[in-house]
């Protein structure tokens, strides 16, 4: 199978105090749809991780494993926070903490290294990991073009059903090839997030 290469380091993190609120159910609903597309080896921490950010009022999430790649953004509340990769093992903290307060505002309060993240006198708190990054924007930006006709493409089955538990129930899903061995754009609709998601095609032999 195809991969998605990584090879632009994350911005360096500052001794600076960051802060931004969210409304849990929709951060709820981003977190989740993309942590299912990070990965799962624990000895690439880079890519089993999360990187969040927010400026100028839309909350970022992205992932990949490499082989797909996904990102949600939504109207964030509140303030501003700094790129930060979180180890996938502390977003699934996380993602408790919004269960628990899906009609709440969730704060997120980094300050150096460190990220708390709280609602009504809930908090967890964690460290941002650091290493080096996949250029997202930039393969996202390449997949944007007029799409491309060809004449088959095989894919990973699992990965495509992830695409449909992300969209919900009755939701559409629109699949855009860019060329043959080239990311699959995906489109998934919703109302609260904007998504872009890229899945790599297999390499298949009759």
């Amino acid at each position: 199978m195809n991969t998605i290469e990584q090879d632009i380091p994350l911005k360096s993190i500052e001794l600076k105090s960051d802060y931004v609120e969210v409304a849990g159910a929709t951060l709820l609903t981003l977190l989740e749809g993309v942590a299912s597309h990070a990965g799962t080896d624990k000895s690439l921490p880079t890519l089993n991780a999360v990187h969040i950010e927010s400026e100028g009022g839309l909350f970022k999430a992205k992932a990949t494993d490499r082989y797909r790649l996904i990102e949600g953004s939504l109207q964030s509340l509140d303030g501003r926070l700094e790129p930060s990769l979180i180890p996938l093992y502390d977003i699934k903290r996380v993602i408790a903490l919004c269960k628990d307060h899906k009609a709440n505002l969730v704060q997120f309060s980094r300050i150096g290294d460190t990220i708390t993240v709280s609602s009504l006198g809930d908090a967890i708190t964690f460290t941002v990991s650091g290493g080096t990054y996949p250029p997202t924007e930039e393969l996202l930006a390449k997949s944007e073009g007029e799409p491309s006709a060809i004449d088959s493409i095989a894919f990973n089955p699992t990965f495509m059903a992830d695409y449909a538990k992300i969209a919900g129930k009755g939701a559409a899903i629109k699949v855009y090839f860019t060329g043959a061995g080239k990311p699959m754009r995906v489109r998934i609709t919703g109302d609260a997030i904007k998504w872009r998601a890229l899945l790599m095609p297999m390499r298949y032999v009759d």
